[in-house]
């Protein structure tokens, strides 16, 4: 950069311009943590070796601290004798072609598009975000946009990670969006894409272990994956290969009881509680608790004394915590939340929340309504590196080193080695142990932000 001013007396803002470019660009690649070796950049008897740095070099200024000052040069630090030679440990790599696990997931939406990392890399944690346009209007450009992907692809890999330090895990999803699945016409060729994929990856690398994502695993769809087990079971080539598929939902029940039990609450106002998910975890908290129910629904599943039923949504404004385990109706919520969002719309000033582990998560309520809080629940954090390291996080509208419980069950049912399936109805029986092995895992449920 100096020499245009020796020569010439003045620099060009050009000039100026392009060595920023490359002070940035040479800037990022000695910190890529690569190993040069090649003989190139390694021979005394090559010019390279003192005219350029190498990731490594760089390195050894971050672990010697006093040493290799060079930027960009080790000239430098060879005639002023602060050179000192760096060699970057060999990771313990598992084999390229390993996969041991493969959860399957599916598109959610518009705002699952914008953190994929090839619309940005920095969009990766991001939260599922809803778009200007109306509700329906945004599920038809996300079906467009997913009709012209399978144009070119069956399925969408995320990067393998590594789990328990043995296994190998990867997040595949099927080519299907929300509208598939509203529509029961889809409902088979859901299944059947489900199941080819499963082929597929078998045959690639010989992966077993199969976990379904949130709404790959619908009742309706495949009645919570007992319909994709049966499909293994009767299909030429994978019925003798011992396929598992798992849904994690006993973990995703015991996340959820957890944090309701955390509440301390005399009683709750129930959404979804005829789910699955939601029958167990009320089974468990009227067992373990004295905790009162009000159910939205018109189907009374469940028979107890402390248990009460409603159609009408609107009377969640009586409680104080409200448990949304069901994705209703774009405009269901309104009425009820306006009614909590007025100053009318209780005898105190008490918060309300909304407790949602219903994926994916949309805000039904803006942030600066101190009247209603929109939280989501059902999702841990990670704490143990040894237990889960590398992409199991990205594109799932969670935090970084967060992690659905459903998926995180697939994962401890990997490492304990289970040989059964995990479908159907959820067994309660193993709902308080999974979660013990769980927290010794490092796992742990994200802190709610609630004022008592």
């Amino acid at each position: 950069m100096l020499l245009p001013y020796f020569v010439a007396g003045s620099n060009h803002w050009t000039v100026i311009a392009a060595y920023l470019i490359l002070f940035d660009i040479i800037n990022a690649y000695g910190h890529t943590n690569i190993a040069c070796r090649h003989w190139l950049f390694e021979s005394k008897w090559s010019p390279l070796r003192y005219l350029i740095y190498t990731p490594e070099f760089h390195l050894g200024h971050h672990s010697y601290y006093n040493y290799n000052f060079g930027l960009f040069m080790p000239l430098w630090d060879h005639l002023f004798d602060t050179y000192r030679e760096y060699r970057r440990p060999e990771p313990i790599m598992q084999p390229a072609n390993k996969q041991d696990f493969v959860f399957i997931g599916h598109n959610g939406g518009v705002g699952h598009f914008l953190t994929a990392p090839e619309f940005s890399v920095y969009n990766v944690y991001d939260s599922y975000m809803r778009t200007f346009l109306p509700v329906k209007l945004e599920l038809l450009v996300s079906e467009a946009l997913m009709c012209m992907m399978r144009l070119f692809y069956s399925t969408y890999k995320v990067s393998r990670y590594l789990v328990d330090g043995n296994y190998v895990g990867r997040i595949i999803c099927v080519m299907h969006g929300p509208v598939d699945y509203l529509k029961q016409s889809s409902f088979q060729h859901i299944n059947r894409n489900i199941l080819k994929l499963m082929t597929e990856q078998h045959r690639i690398s010989g992966t077993r272990c199969f976990g379904l994502g949130n709404l790959n695993k619908m009742k309706t769809l495949n009645d919570g994956g007992a319909v994709i087990a049966q499909m293994v079971k009767e299909d030429p080539y994978l019925k003798d290969k011992n396929i598992r598929v798992w849904t994690g939902d006993t973990l995703t029940t015991a996340s959820v009881l957890k944090q309701i039990q955390a509440l301390q609450a005399t009683e709750i106002f129930f959404v979804g509680a005829n789910g699955k998910i939601g029958k167990a975890v009320c089974e468990l908290l009227l067992a373990q608790t004295d905790i009162k129910i009000c159910i939205y629904s018109s189907h009374q599943a469940l028979k107890h004394p402390r248990v009460s039923y409603t159609q009408n949504l609107t009377d969640l404004t009586n409680f104080k915590f409200v448990i949304i385990g069901k994705t209703l109706a774009p405009g269901a919520y309104q009425k009820a939340l306006s009614l909590l969002s007025s100053t009318s719309a209780s005898p105190t000033s008490t918060t309300h929340y909304l407790l949602d582990y219903t994926v994916p998560f949309f805000p039904l309520v803006k942030n600066d309504n101190e009247r209603v809080k929109h939280i989501q629940i059902g999702v841990l954090k990670v704490s143990s590196t040894k237990f889960l390291r590398g992409h199991y996080d990205v594109c799932m509208g969670t935090a970084q080193n967060h992690i659905y419980p459903c998926h995180a069950g697939c994962l401890l049912n990997l490492q304990s080695g289970k040989e059964e399936d995990e479908v159907g109805e959820i067994d309660i029986n193993e709902v308080d142990s999974l979660w013990q092995r769980a927290l010794s895992n490092g796992l742990d449920n994200i802190a709610v932000d609630i004022v008592y």
